[in-house]
């Protein structure tokens, strides 16, 4: 009697630390929709989802804007080391003050940022919070949770364009929470660092876009989704950079890229 009840007390123990030690290992939480794509799933929908973007909106096709964002793109690439993805940047004939990332690294910039910043350190800055974005998988896990995996695959099996519109749209006017909006801020300042881009350009351009239109204007998507540009502004100012950090200027006429557009 006695020895039966260890036995079953044995095998109730012996459940619980192998159901223990599953969990311990793999970590497999239902809410976590980053784990259900791969990269490379990530970036082929990416492509359809920003081909549909730049069906809907004019993409700018002029040299010297296209050399500007490359020389910002390798100079943050740069710093930030190997990556998974691809990026592709995107510049849009738009007078809205408006920067967005899209899944497999595709960064759409509307004309609106380029003309706001006051020189190519600024756009980095932005650049930069997009990429963070991009890095820590938020995008698609955004999209995933709120339009669900099978809306997602969807398009991949039929490409339905009515379907691949929806959710571009999903994506463009996707907002982020806090936590990832500060973990993307924190990406930015620490790539700028490395990239000899001083991290004070995240508060030059916060401040402003505030100055400019106020804080969460409902009128402007960029706005609405980067909450606490106070808070955010006192953290960039306040980012303790490294003793022996020195600023390199990126050799862009500025001036010249604006009037290009």
């Amino acid at each position: 009697m006695i020895k039966g009840l260890y036995k079953e007390l044995l095998i109730v123990i012996g459940a619980f630390l192998i159901g223990w030690l599953a969990f311990t290992l793999f970590r497999w939480v239902p809410d976590a929709p980053e784990l259900s794509v791969s990269v490379e799933t990530e970036q082929e929908l990416g492509d359809l989802l920003a081909d549909q973007v730049l069906r809907e909106y004019e993409a700018v096709e002029n040299d010297t804007v296209s050399e500007a964002i490359l020389t910002i793109k390798k100079r943050l690439l740069t710093a930030i080391g190997p990556t998974n993805y691809d990026y592709q940047l995107h510049v849009l004939n738009e007078p809205e003050v408006n920067a967005f990332a899209t899944m497999g690294g595709h960064i759409f910039i509307f004309s609106g940022i380029i003309r706001l910043s006051e020189n190519p350190e600024e756009l980095a800055a932005v650049l930069a919070h997009e990429m963070g974005h991009v890095e820590e998988r938020h995008v698609v896990n955004k999209i995933l949770k709120d339009l669900g995996i099978n809306v997602v695959f969807s398009i991949l099996t039929g490409s339905d364009p009515v379907l691949v519109g929806e959710i571009a749209k999903a994506t463009i006017s996707s907002s982020f929470d806090r936590t990832q909006e500060t973990s993307a801020d924190q990406f930015a300042l620490k790539t700028l660092e490395e990239a000899a881009i001083s991290p004070r350009y995240v508060s030059t351009i916060f401040r402003r876009l505030k100055e400019k239109y106020g804080e969460g204007d409902d009128r402007l998507d960029f706005l609405m989704s980067h909450p606490n540009l106070n808070k955010r502004i006192k953290e960039a100012l306040e980012y303790p950079l490294k003793e022996n950090f020195e600023a390199e200027p990126m050799n862009i006429d500025w001036e010249l890229v604006k009037s290009a557009l």
